[in-house]
């Protein structure tokens, strides 16, 4: 049964009816639902071990050697993999604080964040960047990949989010942008409607910012 409801969740995602479930297993409707009271529980069921996966491999690269590379080719491999998986992209774009008594959104949030700081450490992503925004541009990638994989470049969508994570340079600003957060604090930035935009939200915060560029790594 558990491999009947693996297969139509990978297939259908969320939406795969119970009544198909049923059928792929060999059995009538009423036996699912003895075991699993609701199509949300036979989900749950099913989706864990791969959430779990998606969990271990994220604490396996948290002492890469190299954050940067670590911290975007998990973004890639984790798109990748809700691709040929359509249960696996509906529970991580779901709020997963359903399994396990919220012990697996914890559980992804802090190894995905882990990532995300070793990797804003050492400059190659934004220091105004979320682990919340992180989340959301990761469910787009999917979702948008999902969409134009048939007839467009694969990973095209994930590169363009990861290209919006990495911090403007001399060597990659085409246009004057407006950070949102200050790179030091993340405190919000009002927009800039003339002149430079804002790196900082005061005087503190650049002086910060000055003495770790200064400092020898």
């Amino acid at each position: 049964m558990l491999q009947a409801a693996f297969e139509a969740f990978a297939s259908d995602g969320r939406l795969a009816p119970l009544d198909e479930i049923a059928r792929r297993a060999g059995v009538g409707a009423g036996t699912v639902y003895r075991n699993f009271p609701t199509k949300e529980a036979l989900f749950e069921a099913v989706v864990a071990d791969r959430v779990d996966r998606v969990i271990e491999e994220a604490r396996s690269l948290a002492d890469a050697d190299d954050p940067a590379t670590a911290f975007y080719d998990y973004l890639a491999w984790v798109v990748e993999r809700a691709m040929f998986n359509h249960a696996l992209c509906d529970a991580l774009s779901m709020d997963l604080r359903s399994f396990d008594k919220a012990s697996k959104d914890m559980q992804f949030t802090t190894a995905l964040d882990a990532l995300l700081r070793r990797a804003q450490a050492v400059g190659a992503v934004r220091h105004d960047v979320t682990i919340q925004e992180v989340r959301t541009l990761l469910v787009g990638a999917m979702t948008m990949e999902r969409l134009t994989r048939p007839h467009g470049a694969p990973g095209r969508m994930t590169s363009l989010a990861c290209d919006a994570l990495r911090p403007v340079t001399k060597h990659n600003e085409t246009r004057p942008r407006n950070e949102t957060r200050c790179e030091e604090c993340a405190t919000p930035l009002a927009r800039a409607t003339t002149g430079r935009p804002a790196r900082f939200c005061g005087a503190a915060c650049r002086q910060k910012a000055h003495r770790r560029r200064q400092t020898p790594t």
